[in-house]
């Protein structure tokens, strides 16, 4: 193979290309910036990266799902049909691999952009411009002749999906809300991102949920102390403005113990107007709401 290999491990794979179901196979998983190939000692299987539509991590056809356990599934069209690839190798072999996947499939995609389209509360007149996709282990970074920007996944909101970008009425598009953290005052921001395919709408939103998912195993694993939660909940229900002191009837040391615990967690952000919940505190307040009230 000519081209430069990005990926090249030994796993077990399955391939469904629409006869009888099979048992899984053993051999190597290689793959350049342009393909993917699934080889064993008698034959091989190239998988274009052009065709790719889905990525899924863990989820695992019904009829296979006994034979696997770390996995990535992926989706793509061949002559006109949808087939699928899934998988296998240890966890952390998995994790990179769909790391450096999800680069190749994304980087240096062409989208038009609209950036910002809204600022806290207020709409922008900003203009939809090319742009340039490249992502950054959980940052998406957006170049366009004007400027660089970026978010990251910790920082996301709400991503929802909208068919109008500019004038035309049919450009499938993302539309990511997120925490600015570049700048001190911590305001919201919206950003319209529509890659110049509808695949890599589908690819790049997949992308954000996985490691959105990822997130809400961390949070998970956390542990907090009941103090603690009721500042999550005071900080969400008042938006940081909060006398915390009455709150959690101490004194100012044992006060400042606890808000640095929930920074420490990457549960709190603060900036210049105040304190705001990160992703990880809203996915905990959104999640665990009756654990955090108790």
């Amino acid at each position: 193979m000519s081209e430069d290999v990005v990926a090249d491990f030994t796993g077990r794979f399955f391939r469904n290309h629409g006869e009888s179901p099979g048992t899984p196979t053993s051999g190597r998983i290689i793959m350049t910036k342009r393909r993917l190939v699934l080889a064993t000692n008698d034959d091989k299987t190239t998988i274009p990266l052009s065709t790719v539509i889905d990525v899924n991590v863990g989820n695992v056809p019904s009829h296979v799902k006994q034979f696997f356990d770390d996995t990535v599934t992926i989706g793509y069209n061949d002559d006109g049909q949808t087939r699928s690839a899934v998988i296998e190798s240890t966890g952390e072999t998995v994790d990179t691999f769909v790391a450096i996947l999800f680069r190749c499939l994304l980087n240096g995609r062409k989208a038009a952009v609209k950036h910002p389209a809204r600022v806290g509360g207020r709409v922008k007149d900003t203009p939809v411009v090319p742009g340039k996709i490249r992502i950054k282990n959980r940052r998406i970074e957006v170049t366009t002749k004007r400027e660089t920007f970026s978010f990251d996944v910790e920082t996301v909101m709400r991503i929802q999906r909208s068919n109008k970008l500019g004038e035309s009425a049919d450009r499938v598009t993302l539309v990511v809300k997120y925490i600015d953290t570049d700048t001190d005052a911590g305001l919201t921001t919206t950003s319209l991102i529509s890659p110049a395919k509808s695949q890599y709408v589908n690819l790049l939103g997949r992308f954000l949920r996985l490691e959105f998912d990822e997130l809400r195993e961390e949070v998970a694993d956390i542990e907090l102390t009941n103090p603690e939660k009721r500042v999550l909940v005071g900080i969400h229900a008042t938006g940081g403005d909060i006398d915390f002191t009455n709150m959690l009837d101490g004194d100012p040391a044992y006060v400042t113990n606890v808000l640095n615990s929930v920074q420490n967690k990457d549960l709190v952000l603060e900036n210049a107007s105040g304190l705001s919940l990160t992703s990880k505190g809203r996915i905990i307040v959104s999640e665990r709401i009756e654990d955090v009230n108790a």
